[in-house]
């Protein structure tokens, strides 16, 4: 039977050998740490961050456009890109998403009551001339939408071309042009005045990357205020941009 002095001794033996492994295996075990390179192996790879291996200890250690949270490297909140979609509105070149600014409608000047003079008609609430422009520039067909959408329809894009080169370098390269946007009877007004509104920025796109200056160009939206179809082929014509020259 062992003495209590043999006793005390393999205690302490003991004790001193549990508190030189972790010296021995190079200090605490990953997720735990003490420094950095503890946190850093060929399978591993972060900072020591109050005793726990973090991916990141703060934005500097991310990659460009992320953000360190809770020791984890992410898409700041609300970020947006080709792989990652806005729940509404677009998506803009700071990657945040953005919503259609709502349509402001322009001031009535004509209506059923009160008619426009001389060869004027009545559009949008307003008066309008026939575009005075040179061949090919004195009159543009409204361009046309696919439904619950602000994406072009068909050939609507050669219009919107035709009218950006007679702006530009054509007969009408002193003038400015009014994009009123429209939708069909389905649906919110809110939500039509919106719709309304980004048809109408998607003409007014176009134009600019055309080289049309943007000074030139205003938009509004009447979303489905002026709409008359009754079935497909009717409540296709409601959806369009109406093309003002003045």
């Amino acid at each position: 039977m062992l003495s209590l002095r043999k006793l005390v001794l393999r205690a302490l033996v003991l004790v001193a050998v549990s508190l030189a492994l972790p010296l021995a295996c190079g200090g605490p075990r990953y997720p735990n740490c003490e420094k950095d390179d503890q946190c850093n192996d060929e399978t591993h790879k972060g900072v020591c961050v109050r005793g726990m291996c973090a991916q990141c200890r703060d934005d500097s250690g991310c990659d460009k456009g992320k953000v360190c949270k809770d020791g984890a490297c992410s898409l700041p909140e609300g970020f947006c890109d080709g792989a990652h979609a806005c729940a509404s509105g677009s998506c803009g070149g700071d990657h945040k998403c953005h919503e259609a600014p709502a349509a402001s409608l322009p001031p009535v000047e004509c209506d059923d009551d009160h008619l426009c003079t001389g060869s004027a008609h009545c559009e949008n609430g307003h008066c309008v001339l026939p575009p005075q422009g040179g061949p090919g520039c004195t009159s543009f067909d409204a361009p046309k939408f696919d439904f619950d959408s602000p994406d072009l329809q068909g050939q609507a894009r050669q219009v919107i071309e035709r009218l950006a080169g007679c702006l530009s370098t054509g007969s009408l390269k002193s003038a400015r042009v009014i994009l009123t946007g429209h939708c069909d009877a389905r649906g919110e007004n809110e939500f039509n005045m919106s719709l309304g509104a980004q048809r109408a920025e998607t003409v007014k796109g176009i134009l600019i990357s055309l080289g049309v200056p943007a000074a030139r160009v205003s938009t509004s939206s009447r979303g489905k205020l002026d709409a008359v179809g009754t079935d497909d082929a009717s409540m296709a014509a409601d959806r369009r941009v109406d093309i003002e020259v003045r």
